[in-house]
């Protein structure tokens, strides 16, 4: 055992997940107001962050997907155990937060046990188990990868945080003999409003990762088919994900009615200008614990088209902050909710916001996290 003398808060994401800075940021920023020392273990995708609140990130993980988490998996039992071992001798840890899941996990959270026993465990769990598996295709035999390894690293976790009555009651059907704190808290966001730069509001927008699960093939089906009818609105796609596929197949018209930002790493400013600029946000789900775009988009007053699925309707109030439409919805739905917002717009845009600073933003620290610092 070592002792824990000089000590400092952990935030380890080893997987790159572009969207997950903003979380970490705001989650050590508020750690920071309050003197407390920070400082991250992060995959290098995250090298484009300039400045992390006055503390140094460390690279460790070269995760940006699937072969390369196989791939420090590996160097962790020839040089990356070592380098956590320098890491953690150096700055003894206080607590550590996981932020996204990692095979690796398992094993740091092992090792900081053995030098530290006593110090707390915490982690961020998106998504504690799908049990729709088969609409992610190919990448269900990833997705039971991970809750597999997720399963050994419970074992040395003490605190684990939810985002959604959804996710937490299927954690409990997952695991029920997990032992630990359980916390249902929202995402929490650092408030950066972009209404002023927004100009006249024109676009109906898909932003972040596109595959089937975040309802990308009806996006397009919805640009092609409603393109005629846009008038003085138009579709959006903000995205990392490669879609050139998509883009191919749409009709002259309908490419001329998609603005598309499209690059391999997004930053938070890119996906929040995105929102500050649209008319609505479209979240068709076909399955989710719960989405980071429904507070972006409530962040910059932009109202969200939902599918009517557990993850989404726990947040839209319907013809308040959004609208919900089928699980499967047609363009004449799109089309009328689009024609609702529209006529509605200035009080559903204020209740969005409203909506955003009550539930998402990190100015409510001390309702959702306050008992951490019980632990420090």
């Amino acid at each position: 055992m070592i002792s824990n003398k000089k000590s400092t808060f952990y935030i380890i994401c080893l997987k790159y997940v572009p969207g997950m800075w903003q979380h970490m940021s705001s989650f050590s920023y508020q750690l920071q107001a309050k003197n407390y020392s920070v400082r991250f273990i992060i995959s290098s995708g995250f090298r484009w962050i300039e400045e992390v609140n006055d503390s140094i990130p460390f690279y460790v993980s070269t995760s940006t997907n699937s072969a390369s988490i196989i791939l420090d998996v590996i160097s962790y039992f020839f040089s990356g155990r070592s380098r956590y071992l320098e890491i953690f001798r150096h700055n003894p840890p206080s607590a550590l937060l996981l932020v996204s899941w990692h095979p690796l996990n398992f094993l740091v959270a092992r090792l900081v046990k053995s030098l530290y026993p006593d110090v707390p465990i915490l982690a961020w769990l998106h998504e504690p188990y799908k049990d729709q598996k088969r609409i992610y295709g190919s990448k269900a035999i990833i997705i039971w990868l991970i809750e597999w390894f997720q399963s050994l690293s419970l074992r040395y976790i003490d605190f684990i945080i939810l985002h959604s009555s959804r996710g937490l009651r299927l954690f409990e059907q997952r695991y029920p003999k997990f032992s630990g704190g359980k916390y249902l808290i929202p995402l929490q966001f650092k408030d950066e409003e972009l209404l002023s730069l927004n100009g006249k509001r024109r676009y109906l927008s898909f932003l972040g990762r596109a595959d089937r699960a975040k309802g990308i093939d009806l996006f397009f089906s919805f640009v092609e088919e409603l393109a005629e009818i846009a008038g003085d609105w138009q579709f959006q796609i903000v995205t990392s994900s490669n879609i050139l596929g998509h883009l191919e197949k749409l009709s002259p018209l309908a490419r001329q009615k998609l603005w598309v930002i499209n690059k391999p790493q997004l930053t938070d400013r890119d996906l929040r200008q995105a929102a500050a600029s649209s008319l609505s946000v479209l979240a068709l789900y076909k399955e989710t614990m719960q989405s980071g775009v429904i507070p972006v988009a409530w962040m910059q007053g932009a109202p969200v088209i939902g599918t009517d699925i557990e993850g989404i309707t726990e947040w839209i109030r319907d013809r308040e902050t959004g609208v919900i439409v089928s699980r499967s919805p047609t363009a004449p739905e799109i089309e009328a909710a689009i024609t609702y917002i529209r006529t509605h717009f200035d009080e559903m845009s204020a209740r969005c916001r409203s909506a955003y600073l009550s539930n998402f933003d990190d100015r409510n620290w001390e309702r959702y996290y306050g008992w951490i610092e019980k632990l420090i």
